[in-house]
């Protein structure tokens, strides 16, 4: 997850934070069997912002009823494990405990670093079978009391997270290449009043990709996003279908081919202008981040987006880590203060400049529209599909 603010000056607009109790919620109409959910790109929390997709899900205290659909959760294939803000939780999930003390963690983003205890909740994705005792990040800057958060946590850089008008989401569900976040997070021992390093728990007890733990649809998942003009969309529904050719509603389509992933970083190769790169696909990355010494960058605050004068096509040859696949993609980028004026939601010519020295290439959201695409999770079989995972798979 790599998302930059798309405010041109430097007040943010904020909106109250609506808490819906247990069972409070409609799905909306869009959805489509027990293994579909709604991808809304909408404004967030705060009453704005820019290519945030979001879904919901149901989270119950383990072996109760006592039960809450939380919204706003950004879906993001470049994550793996459920993170929720405390504060958009009506219900008190328990602690994950480990002798005796509180297990919490910190996670790592591009744009933030999240803290806080691991609580422990059934959840149901869709009308999928409830994931019993799933470990999940609270996310709470004052944990376990304020200024008592390890000072590791800000190895990263990036701000901490501290409320969902901030980030402008309640929560991150991570339906990424990976079931288990241990390999990608520092896990903490904590006290009422202090917080210890330790090891990452037992797989089993980490902070983890929900999908997995399907019985059926467990592979991966597909989003699927309409196609967008130029100059953007109002908020718009997409599709993210739980498993991979598991129903026929997530087959891989005739002439779709399969991207292996690096198993140790989770990238494959992008060729930008004859420059080898790293790089990702990750929906929640709100635009594409890459240096291009050639493209005009947004004057005033921020500086980073790309302002080009007039709509630009770009190409990158992306290949497989395997290098099996390589395929060429054409992408847009676009004037990004021409784009925010519009007050749409969505746009798939968006695009930030990450640095000179940055070496890497995010596919984030732009690249999804128009587009069906699947991700296989490490350690999981896709029938069909000959490549290992962990991979993503798109025309």
């Amino acid at each position: 997850m790599k998302h930059r603010s798309s405010t041109i000056t430097s007040a943010v607009a904020t909106a109250a934070l609506t808490i819906v109790a247990a069972f409070g919620i409609a799905a909306p109409a869009f959805a489509v069997g027990p293994n579909v959910m709604n991808a809304n790109v909408k404004p967030g929390p705060a009453g704005g912002g820019v290519n945030g997709v979001y879904g919901h899900i149901t989270v119950c205290i383990p072996g109760t009823s006592t039960c809450q659909v939380v919204g706003n959760l950004l879906i993001d294939t470049g994550s793996f494990g459920l993170r929720i803000f405390r504060s958009a939780l009506s219900i008190k999930l328990p602690s994950l405990t480990s002798g005796g003390e509180t297990v919490a963690e910190c996670a790592f983003f591009g744009s933030a670093t999240a803290w806080g205890r691991v609580g422990l909740a059934d959840v149901t994705l869709a009308a999928e079978p409830a994931i019993s005792n799933l470990p999940v990040q609270i996310i709470n800057p004052a944990f376990p009391a304020p200024g008592d958060r390890p000072a590791a946590c800000d190895r990263g850089g990036a701000p901490l997270a501290r409320t969902p008008q901030q980030e402008n989401f309640n929560g991150i569900l991570g339906v990424g290449l990976l079931q288990y976040d241990g390999g990608f997070t520092d896990y903490y021992a904590c006290t009422a009043s202090s917080c210890g390093p330790i090891a990452a728990p037992p797989a089993a007890q980490q902070v983890q990709n929900p999908v997995p733990l399907l019985p059926v649809d467990h592979n991966g998942v597909m989003l699927s996003m309409p196609a967008i003009s130029s100059g953007g969309s109002p908020p718009l529904t997409g599709r993210l279908v739980l498993g991979i050719n598991t129903r026929l509603n997530n087959q891989v389509p005739a002439g779709y081919k399969a991207f292996t992933a690096n198993p140790s970083t989770l990238t494959f190769t992008t060729d930008f202008g004859g420059t080898i790169l790293p790089g990702i696909i990750d929906s929640g990355s709100n635009g594409y981040f890459f240096h291009d010494a050639g493209l005009a960058l947004c004057s005033g605050a921020p500086p980073s987006w790309y302002c080009p004068a007039a709509l630009t096509e770009l190409s990158a040859i992306t290949t497989g880590w395997d290098g099996v696949n390589s395929k060429t993609k054409f992408f847009f980028i676009n004037n990004a203060y021409g784009l925010f004026l519009t007050g749409n939601s969505a746009f798939s010519d968006l695009g930030a400049d990450l640095g000179a020295g940055s070496g890497f290439f995010h596919w984030g959201l732009p690249f999804f529209f128009g587009r069906q695409i699947f991700v296989g999770i490490a350690g999981q079989s896709i029938v069909g599909v000959s490549e290992p995972t962990p991979l993503w798979i798109y025309k």
